[in-house]
């Protein structure tokens, strides 16, 4: 919670050699001494975040003296927190609240989870569960019932949250009321855990614009369900926003809790669509490089946008729009003034729409952008980024944590994805400073791949936790080219229902630091449930 002292005990294995706690998220962070120091079952901490960090997921990390933990999400909310008893299985026995409130709680397979409140007629309830976006694999069905256990409301996935449920309504009489929490499988179990959120929130699913250029302000609105006159904010993002993006707190004037959404710091020129350009005699004029920033508010509603391309220039095009929080799957198309169309977007798997295209000749073109199932309203935000082909190549890892002793090795295999560049480049670390030594850490001409193997100097402690980037560098046409190593793969195998997890994440891989009595495989690390 911004601003206060909260304690969380983390439970899993081989937890009792704790050192740090890690946290992507600034934060004072203190380890909390156990009654039972040789308990491995557990390891509390006492975290201190600052009153005015915006709200958001945010991620933790245990160091041991034999390694390093799993990722753990959390949220960082402004509403207060009690815990779930779990003897509330009945309606008779719901847990009692006074909300606003967070509760925290696991959900147990083939059961369900009651908690009773008192509300006003006329009060504004906002509900929702957070546990797929916290890495759970708990599906949350959410349900309001009133004394009699009639159903008021019901929700299985919001369209902005993916699987995590979420409804606003209006309290008719004043009186006793239910929530009641399941898994929509009835499966459960210690890591089916969830956050129950009740208050008078706004239901945000996005800001608009999706973006502002770094080191720039705009006035931002924002989209979702149950916004009751939201007013927009200025909002300035600056030029050292490391992670590409950053969360922002909304909130009701006289609201009880906020919600969060996230906003882009772009380093390309914004641009927002202008309606009506349904038609090709309306269209919005744009150039490239740009974003586009638009949305359909209504359905069937098509916007295009004119540009000019240079013979042979060619251009990537990107889509965003579920990965940010919009319930928008995005198709777009390239076409001639004439209407004949020269390429179209692919937009398979968890790709939001990529299309490059290569102009023979120099012109006026369009790029027509639809909802994919023309569905309309004003939370179908989108965002094309418009960049010049670039020759090179993209890294990725399958991995996202690693083990070493002080003067030992570890290894990382490297895979490559070349655009029209055979030749050979460098991979270098960012974060572990300059005596660290590395083999294999070329990648040669034509192959797509190595088995990157680094050793740590003898400077680095048991129970030390550092984090590093890897990046690929060569000549390329006489100019420098880089490119950092994704770990989203590594994020994806291990958040597997997260469809898109934290951006903020990917590229960074944390190092544990084991005794040298440690042989590898002897002890297992820490993993938290």
């Amino acid at each position: 919670m911004p601003g206060k002292t909260t304690i969380i005990t983390f439970f899993g294995e081989n937890l009792n050699n704790a050192t740090e706690l890690w946290t992507s998220f600034p934060a004072k962070v203190t380890r909390v001494a156990t009654t039972n120091s040789n308990e491995s079952g557990k390891a509390a901490f006492q975290i201190v975040v600052p009153k005015n960090i915006p709200l958001g997921i945010g991620a933790v990390r245990l160091a041991t003296t034999n390694g390093i933990s799993n990722l753990v999400l959390l949220m960082i909310d402004d509403l207060p927190v009690i815990a779930g008893h779990g003897t509330n299985k009945t309606m008779a026995t719901a847990q009692e609240l006074k909300w606003p409130v967070a509760v925290d709680a696991n959900y147990e397979e083939v059961s369900f989870d009651y908690y009773k409140l008192a509300a006003k007629k006329g009060q504004r309830l906002s509900v929702e569960v957070a546990a797929n976006r916290l890495g759970s694999p708990l599906d949350a069905v959410v349900r309001l019932l009133d004394a009699a256990g009639k159903e008021l409301a019901y929700c299985d996935d919001d369209p902005g949250l993916g699987s995590d449920p979420r409804f606003g309504f209006t309290i008719p009489s004043s009186g006793q009321y239910f929530l009641e929490v399941r898994d929509v499988g009835y499966q459960g179990g210690p890591k089916h855990r969830y956050r129950l959120r009740i208050g008078d929130f706004p239901l945000t699913s996005v800001p608009f614009p999706l973006g502002i250029e770094r080191g720039k302000q705009a006035a931002v609105s924002f989209a979702g369900r149950d916004l009751r006159g939201l007013r927009t904010q200025t909002i300035k993002v600056p030029t050292n926003c490391s992670d590409g993006q950053t969360n922002v707190s909304v909130q009701f004037a006289r609201g009880k809790g906020s919600s969060s959404v996230t906003l882009l710091c772009s380093d390309l020129p914004e641009l927002t669509e202008t309606e009506p350009n349904d038609l090709p005699d309306e269209v919005t004029k744009i150039s490239a490089p740009s974003a586009i920033n638009g949305r359909f508010e209504k359905s069937r509603d098509r916007d295009c946008f004119e540009f000019h391309a240079a013979k042979d220039e060619r251009l990537i095009f990107s889509g965003r729009t579920r990965s940010l929080g919009s319930p928008c799957d995005l198709s777009f198309r390239l076409l001639k003034p004439d209407g004949t169309q020269i390429a179209e977007a692919d937009i398979s798997g968890a790709n939001e729409g990529t299309l490059t295209n290569t102009f023979k000749e120099a012109g006026i073109y369009r790029l027509v952008v639809e909802e994919l199932n023309r569905q309309g309203g004003p939370d179908l935000a989108y965002r094309v980024e418009i960049r010049p082909f670039q020759t090179g190549f993209t890294l990725s890892v399958e991995t996202e944590r690693v083990v070493a002793s002080p003067g030992g090795t570890f290894e990382i295999k490297v895979t490559a994805a070349r655009r029209q560049y055979d030749g050979p480049f460098t991979l270098s670390l960012e974060g572990l400073g300059d005596d660290v030594a590395l083999e294999n850490n070329v990648i040669a001409e034509k192959k797509n791949d190595t088995t990157l193997k680094v050793k740590l100097p003898e400077r680095f402690s048991p129970g030390q936790m550092a984090r590093f980037r890897i990046h690929g560098e060569a000549k390329i046409d006489e100019n420098e080219f880089s490119a950092p190593a994704s770990t989203m793969p590594a994020l994806r195998k291990l958040f597997p229902l997260l469809r898109y997890p934290p951006a903020d994440l990917d590229g960074w891989i944390a190092l544990g630091v084991r005794s040298p009595a440690s042989k590898p495989g002897a002890e297992k690390p820490a993993e938290v449930e």
